[in-house]
C-alpha cells in the first residue's frame, strides 16, 4: 500500500488537473451553447448517447482490468507478470477498438435514421468512428499508470488532449455557416475525435519511456492473456448493459418529451438544458472526488490481496466522511447559486431550476462513486455493474411511465430514483463485504453548518443577477459552513481535554 503522502499528492494532481479540465470544458461548453443553439446541443447529445455506446464496447472493461491486475501482481513482486498483463491487455484493445470503429461506420446510416431518427446525424458517428481504436489502446495506458502510482502521465496527457479538442473545434466552427446545426455538430466531433488521436500518441509514448526507466522485473506464472479476459469481459457484459440501456434512455426521452405536447425543436432544448447544461454543472466538483475514488481502486486491491479487511473497512470509512463533507459543501454551493450560474453560463432560467432542484441530490450522486471504488478495488465490479444495470432499467422504465405526464420534471424525478436506488444497494453491499459502517454521527456538525449557511446566506445577499453576487454567495456560503466546523472542532478538541484532565 502506498503511503498517505504519496496518495494525497498523487490525487490533489489528479484534481487539480481535472477541475482545470472541467472548468475549461464547462465554459467551452457554455461557448458552443450559444453557437449552436439549445436544439444543436440537443442533436449532439443524443449523437453521443451512441457514441457512449461505442465507446464502452471499444474498452470493453480494460482500464479496470489492468488496474487491478497491474497493482495486484506488483503487490506481489512478480513485475513480470504485469509486464505480460499489459501486452495482453494491448491485443484485447485492439480487437475490441477495432470491432467496434467498423460497427459504428458502417452502421451509421441505419443508426442515424432508425435509432436517432435524424439524418444530421450520420456523418457526425463516421466521424467518430475513427476515435475508438485509440481510446481502446489509451485506456490500457491509463489504467498502468494508475496502477503504477504514476498519474502526472495521465493529467499531462489530459491536459494536452483538451487543448487540442478546444483549439481543432474552434477552428471548425468558424467554418460552419449560421444555422447550421449539422455542420456545427460535424465540427465538434471532429475537434473530439483527432484530439483522442493526439491523446493516444502521447500516453503511448510516455508508457513506453515510464517501462524503460521502471523495468517490471519478478516472478510470476503465465496465463496472462486468459487473466485479462476473465477480469475484463464479466465487467464488459454488464457495461454493455448498461450502456445500451441508459442510450436507450436517451434515445427515448425527446420522444416521451415530444409526447407530453412538446415539438421536436422544443423537447432537444428540453432535453439539453438538463443533459447538456445543468448536469454538466452539478457534477463539475465530482472532479476531485474522481481524482482520490480512482487511486482508492489500486490501493484496496493491494489490502484485499493480503486479506487485509480491517484495513480496507477503515479506510473507506475515512474516505466517505471525507466525500461526505465535501458533498454536502458542493450540494449547498450549488443550491445557493443555481440562478446565477444558470443565468451567467447559458442564459438559461430553465437550466437555474433544474440545478436547483437537483442539488439536494449531489451528496448521494458523490458518495456513489466513491463507494463503488471500493468495490472494485475488492473484486466487486460484476456486482456494481449488476446494480447499475438495473438502476439503468429503472430509468428507462420510469421514463417512459413518467415524462410524457410530466414533462422534464419527469426526468428530474427519474434520476432521484436511480441515483438513491444505486447508492443504497453499492453501500449496502460494502457493508457485507468488510463491516463498513457508515460515519452518520461524525457527520453530524456538517449536516448542521450546511443548515445554518442555507438560512443565513440568503438573508445576508438577496438573489441578483450578476458575477458580483455568484462569487459573494460561494463566499459566504462555503465560509458559514467551514467556520461553523472549524469552531466545532475546536469545541469538541477543548471538551476532549477537559474530559482527560478530569479522568487523570
Amino acid at each position: 500500500m502506498t503511503d498517505k503522502r504519496q496518495f494525497f499528492k498523487s490525487g490533489a494532481m489528479l484534481a487539480l488537473t481535472a477541475l482545470l479540465m472541467r472548468g475549461i470544458s464547462l465554459l467551452f461548453n457554455t461557448y458552443i451553447t450559444d453557437k449552436v443553439g439549445a436544439e444543436g446541443m440537443g442533436l449532439l447529445s443524443l449523437t453521443m448517447s451512441v457514441y457512449a455506446f461505442a465507446v464502452t464496447f471499444a474498452t470493453s472493461g480494460i482500464s479496470l482490468a489492468v488496474t487491478t491486475l497491474v497493482a495486484s501482481a506488483i503487490g506481489r513482486g512478480e513485475g513480470a507478470r504485469a509486464s505480460r498483463v499489459l501486452r495482453a491487455a494491448v491485443l484485447y484493445a485492439l480487437f475490441f477498438g477495432g470491432v467496434a470503429s467498423l460497427a459504428l461506420y458502417f452502421g451509421s446510416g441505419f443508426l442515424s435514421t432508425v435509432a436517432l431518427g435524424d439524418i444530421r446525424t450520420r456523418s457526425s458517428l463516421r466521424l467518430l468512428s475513427i476515435s475508438l481504436l485509440p481510446i481502446a489502446l489509451s485506456a490500457v495506458y491509463s489504467g498502468y499508470f494508475v496502477a503504477v502510482r504514476r498519474v502526472s502521465h495521465n493529467a499531462l496527457t489530459q491536459i494536452l488532449e483538451q487543448t487540442v479538442r478546444i483549439a481543432l473545434t474552434l477552428f471548425s466552427l468558424t467554418l460552419c455557416a449560421e444555422g447550421d446545426v449539422e455542420g456545427a455538430c460535424l465540427a465538434l466531433v471532429g475537434g473530439s475525435s483527432l484530439a483522442e488521436l493526439c491523446s493516444f500518441f502521447i500516453i503511448f509514448l510516455q508508457a513506453r519511456i515510464d517501462l524503460r526507466r521502471h523495468a517490471l522485473t519478478g516472478g510470476g506464472t503465465g496465463g496472462e492473456g486468459r487473466a485479462v479476459a476473465f477480469f475484463a469481459l464479466p465487467c464488459a457484459a454488464s457495461a454493455y448493459a448498461r450502456s445500451g440501456l441508459v442510450t436507450l434512455e436517451h434515445l427515448l426521452i425527446p420522444i416521451c418529451l415530444a409526447g407530453s405536447g412538446l415539438s421536436r425543436g422544443d423537447a432537444l432544448s428540453s432535453y439539453a438544458a438538463l443533459h447538456s447544461m445543468a448536469l454538466p454543472v452539478l457534477l463539475f466538483p465530482t472532479a476531485v472526488l474522481a481524482a482520490f475514488s480512482g487511486l482508492l481502486v489500486p490501493e484496496c486491491a493491494e489490502l484485499a490481496g493480503r486479506g487485509e479487511g480491517g484495513r480496507v473497512a477503515r479506510l473507506a470509512t475515512r474516505a466517505v466522511w471525507g466525500a461526505s463533507v465535501f458533498a454536502l459543501l458542493s450540494a449547498l454551493l450549488l443550491f445557493l447559486c443555481a440562478e446565477p450560474l444558470g443565468v451567467l453560463l447559458y442564459d438559461s432560467t430553465a437550466c437555474a431550476r433544474y440545478i436547483r432542484l437537483l442539488a439536494p441530490l449531489v451528496p448521494v450522486m458523490y458518495l456513489d462513486s466513491v463507494v463503488d471504488a471500493h468495490l472494485k478495488g475488492l473484486g466487486y465490479q460484476v456486482y456494481s455493474m449488476g446494480i447499475n444495470i438495473a438502476d439503468a432499467a429503472l430509468s428507462v422504465g420510469a421514463v417512459l411511465l413518467l415524462l410524457p405526464t410530466l414533462g422534464a420534471d419527469g426526468y428530474v424525478l427519474v434520476i432521484y430514483l436511480a441515483e438513491i436506488f444505486n447508492f443504497a444497494m453499492s453501500l449496502a453491499k460494502l457493508r457485507r463485504a468488510v463491516g463498513f459502517r457508515f460515519p452518520f454521527a461524525s457527520l453530524a456538525p456538517a449536516l448542521l453548518a450546511a443548515a445554518l449557511s442555507l438560512s443565513l446566506t440568503p438573508l445576508l445577499l438577496p438573489y441578483r443577477e450578476g458575477v458580483t453576487l455568484l462569487v459573494c454567495r460561494l463566499a459566504v456560503g462555503g465560509g458559514v459552513f467551514l467556520l461553523f466546523l472549524l469552531f466545532w472542532s475546536v469545541l469538541g478538541e477543548k471538551t476532549r481535554k477537559r474530559r482527560a484532565a478530569a479522568r487523570s
